[in-house]
């Protein structure tokens, strides 16, 4: 599991996937046993008292109890050690996440560690928050360094996470999949969430880990198009077909047309791994374009999430002839 609190998120669910397993055939088995036993047969005749058996109460308290158990021991336990214990402010990294159809908003705080105030007057395409400070120092220095990222979430490994969720419009849900992180986010309300990846889940590793080889006259275009080449295809006379980065084709018949021409070339394997493998993703049906509503998200080792942080803190500086 990619997050310290999803594997006893994982196991829950495993237990209580077994215990449906059990139920189900249980009942099954009961139920098609009533259908023949009490089947309408001659000489027979319906009998109205209630069944005074005693093993159908003992499977009831049984059922009862163990979903209490579910509840008390198991369930509730996992939610107080993920809820209730938030990371202390100077170990954390805080970062701001606005929804908005169809769009997630990341507010960094820079190398300073203050957010700066943000302003609705201040909203433009180059401040999509209305970060007070941005365009000017004097405003308000804490926002100064501060950075917006569209749709596209950065985070170091082995660091508590906290984020501080809003929206501007509708209802939405802040889900990260693979890290068993999910929350509804409410107008007018600031709700926060945080978790830790795992040390050993960067990017990079992640990709690696899923990198595989797929035989060409078999492999489909439609599993395949988000993931990218891991080395150079080569055809026997040296030319590069495939290049190292390179995709199948954002379309479903060019990207055929692809694989006919590699297998052709006597390309017989593929070695590719995804594009990108985490992403956060909207739970909640929040208009037309829902579907639309995804960021990419790259997790680094600390050297690299300061890397990235120096980049993004960076001004940009345009030239008065632009």
């Amino acid at each position: 599991m990619l997050s310290e609190h999803g594997g006893a998120i994982d196991q829950l669910i495993d237990i209580l996937h077994v215990f449906m397993a059990v139920l189900f055939i249980g009942w099954g088995i009961f139920f098609i046993h009533c259908l023949l036993k009490f089947r309408r047969r001659s000489g027979h005749s319906a009998r109205y008292e209630p069944v005074k058996g005693k093993v159908s109460k003992y499977a009831e308290f049984g059922v009862a109890m163990f979903e209490a158990f579910l509840l008390v021991g198991l369930s509730m336990p996992v939610w107080a050690k993920y809820k209730n214990d938030p990371p202390k402010q100077d170990e954390r990294l805080e970062v701001r996440v606005v929804a908005e159809q169809f769009q997630w908003d990341f507010h960094y705080p820079g190398k300073d560690g203050k957010f700066g105030r943000t302003e609705n007057s201040r909203i433009s395409a180059s401040n999509p928050l209305g970060v007070v400070g941005l365009d000017d120092e004097t405003l308000d220095p804490a926002g100064a360094d501060d950075f917006v990222t569209v749709n596209e979430f950065h985070l170091p490994v082995a660091k508590p996470i906290y984020i501080r969720l809003t929206t501007k419009d509708v209802v939405h849900s802040f889900d990260i999949p693979t890290m068993r992180v999910k929350q509804d986010v409410i107008p007018g309300m600031e709700i926060p969430i945080w978790f830790t990846v795992q040390p050993d889940a960067t990017t990079d590793k992640i990709k690696e880990a899923m990198t595989e080889k797929f035989k060409t006259a078999k492999a489909s275009w439609y599993r395949l198009r988000h993931h990218v080449a891991v080395e150079d295809h080569k055809s026997s006379g040296g030319e590069v077909l495939l290049a190292k980065g390179e995709d199948l084709g954002a379309e479903y018949k060019a990207g055929y047309e692809k694989l006919a021409q590699l297998a052709k070339a006597g390309i017989d394997e593929l070695t590719m791994q995804p594009r990108n493998p985490l992403e956060v993703v909207c739970a909640q049906l929040c208009g037309n374009s829902h579907f639309k509503m995804k960021a990419q998200m790259y997790t680094h080792d600390e050297a690299g999430y300061n890397a990235w942080v120096e980049e993004k803190s960076k001004k940009v500086e345009f030239s008065p002839d632009f």
